[in-house]
């Protein structure tokens, strides 16, 4: 074996050694955004706090809809994860994350920033649970916290 063909491998051992242990999410966040609009102002403020703190395998993908290149960004980064339809679903309707099952890509409930951190890392925390096929059983869990707006964009019939 020739001496760069061994270097090439060890580089490769070594991305794949690197790698993190959450290469495949069991949830994205979906973080639907717009510079101007104060309750995504305040989510953005919240989630990486709310991610640390819910410790779950969860990527968070940005729907920007600030200008057309974010938007085209935000529109490749869904068609990237499969998750076309939840974009489609909201895009251009900011200031809530859409919580997606990573391996069959269903809503399973959605943050808002009317929340606090304890409270939204907590709810991740179950929803993340549920991608997973964990029973999760909480009194403390309310519809008015992880309930997702109505469709913003409406396919014509």
């Amino acid at each position: 074996m020739k001496l760069s063909s061994v270097a090439t491998v060890s580089a490769l051992m070594s991305l794949m050694i690197a790698m993190p242990a959450f290469a495949k999410p069991d949830v994205y966040v979906v973080n639907f955004r717009h510079a101007e609009d104060t309750s995504s102002q305040q989510l953005n403020a919240q989630l990486p706090t709310v991610l640390e703190m819910a410790q779950v395998n969860a990527e968070e993908v940005v729907i920007d809809t600030t200008t057309a290149a974010k938007w085209t960004k935000a529109a490749h980064d869904a068609f990237n994860r499969d998750i076309v339809p939840v974009f489609n679903k909201w895009v251009g309707l900011p200031g809530f994350a859409a919580v997606v099952d990573a391996k069959n890509k269903t809503v399973i409930g959605c943050l808002s920033p009317r929340a606090d951190v304890d409270t939204l890392a907590r709810e991740l925390r179950n929803m993340a649970a549920t991608s997973r096929g964990e029973a999760v059983m909480t009194a403390a869990s309310s519809n008015a916290v992880t309930e997702c707006p109505e469709a913003f964009n409406i396919p014509p019939v």
